[in-house]
């Protein structure tokens, strides 16, 4: 919860002062993106349901640079990925492109920050500011993914007046990989979403295994504690200096 609550304000999570952010660490940013995918999937679902209208032919529009793990959920869960195309010296998504391709159907478009191919960082403000156009014109909420892998721990660093997370606001839910920070064991990843309605409560499991109320959202149950510890003790050991 203090790893969330840390990678959250980094993020410029806009929650208030004593408010507790909204995450999970996960075992792998593949984990992390399933999570973020599902969480989509079920609101769009229960809003398509409220409105009465078909909820069985979901799609995610990204670009074709997208790591495997976003083909993996698109096959599993059953959500049609659309991908737009790259081209010759434009290597990652084109935002024109992308808000072109959204459709009532759309749960979510995804911009990475840190390309599998090359590592470039995608204009998730551009996105942002053509998705609130459409949106406004089609009454839709179209939102964005951040898929922050690799870059959610180089940005604010390095590129702090670089806008692309929670200060845009279309970006409802990000990952990344903390091992990108350094020092840690490999593996340890983290999602964290913009506020509480993000995360629809029917993918949250209350157990009570060791005495108290304990939410849970992961696909898998038991995993090691250690990265977890190291990548806690490296934040507050280094901190932002």
């Amino acid at each position: 919860d203090r790893c969330v609550n840390m990678i959250a304000r980094l993020f410029n999570s806009p929650q208030q002062d004593g408010e507790n952010a909204v995450g999970v660490g996960t075992v792998g940013s593949s984990e992390a993106i399933m999570l973020a995918g599902l969480a989509f999937k079920k609101k769009w679902q229960n809003k398509r349901k409220a409105e009465g209208k078909p909820f069985d032919k979901p799609n995610i529009v990204t670009g074709a640079n997208i790591q495997v793990c976003w083909e993996k959920f698109g096959r599993y869960f059953e959500v049609d990925i659309r991908a737009v195309k790259l081209r010759e010296d434009y290597y990652v998504m084109d935002p024109y492109i992308a808000v072109d391709l959204v459709d009532e159907n759309t749960i979510c478009v995804c911009a990475i920050l840190g390309s599998t191919y090359n590592g470039e960082f995608e204009d998730v403000k551009l996105l942002n500011d053509l998705l609130l156009k459409k949106n406004q014109e089609t009454g839709w909420d179209t939102a964005i993914h951040v898929d922050a892998a690799s870059g959610g721990f180089v940005a604010p660093f390095i590129y702090p007046d670089l806008v692309w997370d929670f200060r845009l606001p279309l970006v409802r839910s990000i990952n990344v990989s903390g091992h990108k920070y350094g020092l840690v064991y490999p593996g340890i990843c983290w999602q964290i979403w913009r506020r509480k309605q993000d995360l629809p409560e029917e993918l949250v499991f209350h157990i009570n295994y060791l005495g108290v109320d304990q939410p849970t959202c992961t696909l898998n149950f038991s995993k090691g504690a250690s990265p977890i510890i190291a990548q806690y003790y490296q934040l507050i050991r280094l901190g932002f200096q």
